[in-house]
């Protein structure tokens, strides 16, 4: 995190209802979020315009845009952000490539709860 307290995230998600879960769960762990959501490449690299992003946490299956798009978005803009795929819907051969192009993480999206500790591990902070 880029200042200690907040962490700045993109959810690159095409569900509100879940990009919000994702966010009160970090929430109630203990972490300061700003966050902001994109369903498109469009959306994601108007946002990774901004600077200070510290993680990219990415559904697989949306319309017209998967993670392993969203991830090439990332290395064309920020490659070093860390990237966690959040996804019930991804395949063997999908995660191997997204792991050979940079993804940090891989996480089912019943395991969402653990996401904290995951995003902690990467970062490698402590929330006190």
């Amino acid at each position: 995190m880029n200042d200690g307290s907040m962490l700045n995230v993109i959810i690159v998600e095409d569900s509100i209802f879940f990009a919000d879960i994702t966010v009160r769960i970090l929430k109630r762990n203990g972490l300061q979020v700003n966050s902001k959501v994109a369903a498109t490449s469009a959306a994601l690299r108007a946002n990774l315009c901004e600077p200070n992003w510290d993680i990219i946490i990415s559904d697989n299956v949306m319309p017209g845009f998967s993670a392993l798009d969203a991830l090439a978005v990332r290395n064309d803009i920020c490659e070093k952000t860390p990237f966690i795929i959040v996804s019930e819907d991804i395949s063997e051969k999908e995660l191997k490539e997204a792991f050979n192009k940079g993804c940090s993480a891989y996480l089912p999206k019943e395991k969402i709860a653990e996401l904290p500790d995951l995003i902690r591990q990467i970062l490698k902070v402590t929330v006190i």
